[in-house]
């Protein structure tokens, strides 16, 4: 995924050795060298089964389930093949010998979320529409002038493209997750053949013939050339890095492949990149089969390609490094369309969508393009939009909506048909851009989080963000291979997401202590929008999904186990190339963080996992590697390693297939050694794959207590997850351990290694208890922008009311964070002492700073067992930011009427009465505010632009631009230049409400330096 960004010392395998407890694969014998990591007890309906060709002879099916037609094919590439469209039992025997196979086929397959997305989903096939699910391995079939679904027809996983090839009587389908390419005989409704074409499929188009498909392969910047009729692979060539979407010119002597992720040749403080720029689209002779020319400088991002005659259209991202801020307008992301002339290649014509004079508002991450009714129209993924352009001029025509996050669009006769994967529906449109129905498709298999995660995720934000999206940086949760600025404090290039649940802090530089804390501090402000619990949760359930690609690649054999070339390399990686010092473990990562940093930079950076690191395009911290020899090159400087050219060789060759083929323990809660453990809950593992939830394998899991005794548990197995609830409370101050038993099964039929045991001690038992209000007082340090970074001696005290319910081991603290954020926080409390996990603050212009775990100890001032204060040092960071020893304390609200006079803050305030007897504030220093507030002493201000929670506003000021602020003096009810009217926001009328007489008013100013400053007064 994305940029890799190795740190490191390269790391210990995950998972070399094979040989693990794959119960119920045959031996290998003289006659066939099996595939020992391929699944046979349970096969996923669908997926294509390899059989090594035997000494002599072929196979042949001799038994299978009722209704079976598929049958045995003899591949000329070392193989036979089946793929089952059924479940059940099937026997392969050898022609010539008694040898014989058995297969197991299942069609109750665990969901694994491994964040493909449709390239050409669409397909006009007779007199039917078909759309690849994505999601789901089937291909649904519509009769496209009523909408109706006739039916669905078996896939391979992840299917991503579909072509028809009309004179063959078949479709094609591309397996993303399968590394193969699929026949679909469209007579009689059936999948039956697939063939291994390379890893990750993305695209394929057919010759005019179809007696010829062109696949990209997107890991392999490679397209290889299918023979339909003989369902074999003929060819292949070398195109670009992340090659995707194609195009073909009438005649069939020409295909255009663009790279994905492309990148830009700028890459701010550090040096030009220009390989990013000169092979954004391959233009490749079908005949010889090579690559003549490259269009240079496309585009960051190049997402579709569509040609009619002489021109090439281009649906594309160009980006503008320097231009990232959180400024609404900002021009960093230019979603646009290109034309390019066939024969010069010279670009004739490009707009930014949704800049350009004509256009009708922001269109995000252009990608599917046709061209009908006089219409170039073009799918926008993140604003869910089609817009038509003229394909003379580009300019705008018109445009309609298309729910689902659309990439793939199909001109068919006088309608157009757009696939939103991710809402499973397809909207129909007349070919003048007309809607006139939507059909939604069967079979999600997402959990409402991960789809309700993945369409934020991939949708734009508001303000700053309505350009843009998560997306734009990490591409399709890999990197796009562009330097970014993190809030103008750390550069470097976005990092990959997979396994976030694993035990490590999160971001290049470890910027918090889980996933779950961590969203709380972003994505909000990096696309303008409010966290909420709802948002908060979508996106945890979708990050935590993301996991690798299945075992197998391009490098590795069909089944994802390794060459000898590999094997000799994970030997070097664990031995004289010193790189398991850093990337330990089967996740080549235990969290380790380098606070001088790596090859690139010196901020602190955590070392990244390097499974699946072969895909990602750009490695290192600042994506410099362009290649993984220059990575391995790179980090054996670091790591100090002694090798020869044969055993880099070996070890790069490791590192590309350093695939997610192992079953491992990826976390616990709690973790291994942990104290203060509360006495109840369940505890809960998370492991690399899906656990095989039978009750006998479940039974590998025990815990025991410090005796060694089983202490009683129900075991749940949900997926990656495995839920674990004692029976009773735990025993204050009591050790206990979870035992996971060598030989736990995956559903993928491989088994942990070595029994793995998480010990820990449980708290001891509390004598205080935390019940009722409290305040949290978090004395967060300002930022020094001059200098980037904190400044401990100037301190913006940030105050969160929160409420304690007290628990046996301790105490639920619940919080109205922000008017959208209400959070619930689990302490423990050992003796007197308060043990708490990270939790959230808000902090700067409308957005939330999060904690690492931190303790507390307790006091009970009045002798009645419940503490009423406690005081602390935490610490914090962001990207190029850290604080250590910040003061946090806990205390009781105050008692009776607050006083209402007096002023605190960083900047003196100056008050006067207007003319109409409401407040003229004013200041001295030489700052800008960001936000002004008038509101009752029971409100809660924002810290910088944002609505007020709790009490009563009465007006409210917000900075029109950030971070320029407005100035002083502000005349309550006149709003000053710079400055917009938020009273709406927090319920109060725009231009003020009349200020009860007599009643307390505090006046609130929120400053550029992020600085606040408070006043009291009673209102004439």
């Amino acid at each position: 995924m994305g940029t890799v960004m190795l740190v490191m010392a390269l790391a210990v395998s995950a998972g070399a050795s094979c040989g693990d407890g794959n119960e119920g694969t045959p031996p290998t014998t003289p006659e066939v060298a099996d595939l020992e990591l391929q699944q046979v007890k349970r096969f996923p309906v669908g997926s294509t089964y390899w059989l090594p060709n035997p000494a002599t002879g072929g196979w042949t099916l001799e038994e299978a389930p009722a209704g079976n037609e598929n049958q045995v094919v003899a591949g000329s590439d070392g193989f036979h093949r089946f793929t089952p469209v059924l479940p059940g039992t099937y026997v392969f025997r050898a022609e010539t010998s008694e040898l014989r196979r058995t297969l197991t086929v299942t069609d109750d397959v665990p969901y694994e979320h491994f964040n493909y997305y449709q390239t050409r989903s669409l397909a006009q096939v007779n007199d039917e529409l078909w759309v690849a699910n994505l999601f789901e391995p089937k291909i649904t079939r519509v009769d496209p002038a009523s909408g109706a679904v006739k039916g669905t027809i078996q896939s391979g996983p992840w299917p991503v493209a579909v072509a028809f090839a009309k004179a063959q009587g078949l479709a094609l389908v591309a397996h993303k997750a399968g590394d193969t390419v699929g026949f679909v005989d469209v007579a009689k409704g059936r999948l039956v053949d697939a063939v291994w074409v390379g890893d990750e499929p993305a695209d394929v188009v057919l010759s005019p013939d179809g007696a010829k498909a062109y696949v990209s392969l997107n890991t392999e910047g490679a397209v290889v050339v299918i023979d339909v009729a003989r369902r074999e692979v003929i060819g292949r060539v070398a195109t670009n890095k992340s090659s995707t979407a194609m195009a073909l010119s009438k005649d069939g002597a020409t295909l255009y492949v663009a790279s994905y992720l492309s990148g830009t040749s700028a890459r701010l403080q550090f040096p030009v990149e220009e390989r990013n720029d000169k092979y954004d689209i391959a233009v490749v002779d079908t005949k010889t089969l090579a690559v003549t020319k490259y269009i240079e400088a496309v585009g960051s991002t190049i997402g579709g390609l569509y040609l009619d005659e002489d021109r090439l259209y281009v649906a594309t991202t160009r980006v503008a490094l320097e231009e990232l801020s959180g400024t609404p307008g900002m021009t960093a992301f230019r979603h646009s369309v290109a034309a390019y002339d066939t024969t010069s290649l010279a670009e004739v014509a490009a707009v930014d969508v949704g800049r350009q004079p004509s256009s009708t508002g922001f269109a995000v991450r252009p990608f599917g393009m046709a061209l009908a009714g006089g219409t170039l129209w073009v799918s926008f993924e993140g604003s869910d939009a089609v817009v038509g352009l003229d394909p003379e001029t580009l300019a705008e025509k018109t445009r309609f909506a298309a729910e689902g996050r659309p990439r793939t669009i199909l001109a068919s006769e006088d309608r157009l048909f757009v696939h939103g994967a991710q809402s499973f529906r397809v909207t129909v449109a007349s070919s003048a851009g007309m809607p006139d129905k939507e059909i939604d498709l069967p079979g999600d298999p997402r959990s409402a989080g991960v789809a309700a995660g993945q369409y934020m995720y991939t949708g734009t934000g508001a303000g700053a963000g309505e350009n843009h999206s998560c997306a734009d940086c990490h591409v399709d949760a890999l990197s796009d291979g562009n330097v970014w600025s993190a809030g103008g404090f750390s550069e470097s290039a976005s990092r990959p997401m997979f396994w976030m649940e694993r035990p490590s802090m999160i971001g290049w530089e470890g910027d918090a202590y889980d996933l779950y804390s961590y969203l709380w501090g972003s994505p909000g402000p990096t696309i303008g929008a409010t966290v909420t619990g709802e948002l908060h949760q979508a996106f945890y359930d979708y990050l935590s999904a993301l996991v690798p690609p299945p075992p197998a690649n391009g490098a590795t054999a069909r089944d994802g186990s390794m060459s000898e070339a590999a094997r000799r390399g994970e030997a070097i990686f664990r031995g004289k190339a010193n790189c398991a010092g850093c990337h330990a473990g089967p996740l080549t990562t235990e969290g380790l963080r380098l606070p001088e940093g790596g090859t690139q930079t010196t901020h602190p950076i955590v070392v990244p996992p390097l499974v699946g690191a072969y895909r990602h395009g750009f490695w290192l911290v600042n994506g410099a590697a362009w290649t993984m020899e220059e990575a391995v090159d790179a980090m054996l400087k670091l790591s100090l390693g002694n090798v020869t050219d044969a055993e880099k060789k070996d070890l790069t060759r490791y590192l590309e297939e350093l695939t997610a083929r192992e079953f491992f323990l990826l976390n616990s809660s709690p973790r291994n050694g942990a104290v203060d453990v509360r006495s109840e809950g369940d505890l809960q593992l998370t492991f690399s794959h899906p656990v095989f939830e039978d009750p006998k394998n479940l039974a590998s899991i025990r815990l025991t207590d410090e005796g060694g005794a089983e202490v009683p548990i129900t075991v749940k197995a949900a997926e990656r997850h495995v839920a674990i609830t004692p029976a009773a409370p735990l025993a204050f101050g009591g050790k206990y351990e979870i035992v996971v038993g060598a030989g736990l099964e995956a559903w993928s039929e491989r088994a942990l290694v070595a029994e793995r045991k998480i010990g820990f001690t449980v708290a001891a038992a509390p004598k205080l208890t935390l019940e009722g209000d409290y305040i949290v007082t978090v004395d967060h340090p300002t930022l020094d922008s001059m200098n980037k970074k904190y400044d401990p001696t100037k301190i913006i005290p940030v105050e969160t009311p929160v409420k304690a319910t007290s628990t046996p081991y301790g105490a639920v603290i619940s919080a109205q964070v922000s008017p959208t954020l209400q959070t619930d926080v689990d302490v423990t409390i050992a003796d007197s002492k308060s043990v708490w996990p990270p939790f959230p603050f808000r902090v700067g212009p409308g957005f939330l700073n999060r904690s690492f775990p931190t303790t507390l100890d307790l006091v009970d001032t009045d002798g009645d067992g419940v503490a009423d204060e406690g005081e602390s040092t935490l610490f914090l960071r962001s990207p190029g930011l850290e604080a250590l020893d910040v003061r946090w304390t806990l205390k009781r609200p105050p008692v009776g009427p607050p006083v209402c006079d007096g002023a605190t803050g960083t900047h003196e305030l100056t008050l006067a009465m207007n003319g109409m007897g409401g407040p003229l504030v004013s200041w001295m220093a030489n700052v800008n505010a960001l936000g002004y507030f008038v509101t009752d002493p029971d409100a809660m201000t924002p810290m910088g632009p944002g609505p007020v929670t709790g009490g009563t506003t009465y007006w409210a000021l917000s900075a029109a631009s950030f971070p320029a602020g407005f100035a002083g003096p502000i005349s309550y009810g006149e709003v000053p230049a710079g400055a917009t009217d938020a009273s709406a926001a927090s319920g109060a009328p725009p231009g003020g409400a009349p200020l009860p007489s007599g009643s307390c008013i505090k006046l609130t100013v929120v400053f550029s330096d992020f600085t606040t400053s408070v006043m009291r007064y009673v209102a004439p």
